[in-house]
């Protein structure tokens, strides 16, 4: 009896490759957004080095509460989490809205998306969301030096605060307005209408695209066919109700 010999199985280049398929990808950020991380990621390894660099002076009692005359009526004892509060909203900013970013740059061949239409619209979308975390970062930034300020001189009064959060506000508005006009209006695809659910909930695994153009062609939808398109909007949903009620006692603690 003759036994087949069995040819050796040779892997590419001696090495396991993990199709493309299973890897995640991301469409390529602008420069502008990256120019946005770095400016981020500066500005609160500034808030952590003058927070640290001020611990020492502020009082053992931080005033929280002041009467009518700006005189303190209500005192905590200084701590380095109590401190560094400013630090961690900025973090916390930067995690959730730089995880929002990261949601919208995915796509599965993101490496070949080339320059396609929906390409460009994760990428303006992602650039308005990390512009966005540089605005409030930096206010995080404003707000430690006003409270040292404050908790120094044991007086009421935020200077500048109120003015400040205009500019933030003003500023947001100018991002959202500027990504609008970038992202610009979509040309509609072919219509296919198993894609399409309750008349405007489009649905599609099979496409790679997170931005897809709405069924008028007016303006941009998700693919809620992408398991990351009901991820993205659990962020947003649980960033919009519970950021509200963790405010809300810290303000009240």
């Amino acid at each position: 009896m003759r036994v087949a010999r069995l040819s050796p199985v040779r892997i590419p280049n001696s090495k396991f490759q993990i199709p493309n398929s299973v890897t995640a990808r991301l469409v390529s950020p602008t420069r502008v957004s990256l120019i946005a991380v770095a400016a981020s990621g500066c500005v609160v390894a500034f808030t952590i080095a003058f927070l640290l660099s001020r611990y020492e002076s502020l009082p053992w009692l931080l005033p929280v509460h002041f009467k009518p005359n700006g005189f303190p009526s209500g005192w905590q004892y200084k701590t380095v989490a109590r401190v560094l509060m400013p630090v961690f909203v900025q973090l916390a900013l930067v995690i959730t809205l730089g995880g929002v970013a990261l949601l919208l740059l995915s796509r599965s061949d993101g490496a070949q998306s080339g320059d396609t239409p929906d390409a460009r619209a994760a990428a303006v979308a992602a650039e308005a969301v990390l512009l966005l975390t540089f605005i409030w970062v930096a206010f995080q930034a404003y707000a430690a030096v006003a409270l040292t300020s404050m908790w120094a001189r044991e007086r009421a009064g935020l200077t500048w605060y109120g003015a400040f959060e205009i500019v933030g506000v003003a500023l947001t508005l100018a991002v959202s307005i500027r990504a609008r006009f970038k992202l610009g209006r979509p040309d509609p695809r072919p219509f296919v209408a198993e894609h399409w659910r309750f008349g405007q909930l489009y649905r599609n695994p099979n496409d790679p695209a997170l931005f897809v153009p709405t069924r008028s062609g007016d303006r941009w939808t998700l693919n809620f066919g992408r398991p990351v398109a009901a991820a993205l909007m659990g962020v947003i949903l649980l960033v919009g109700c519970l950021a509200p009620t963790v405010i809300l006692v810290l303000l009240l603690r």
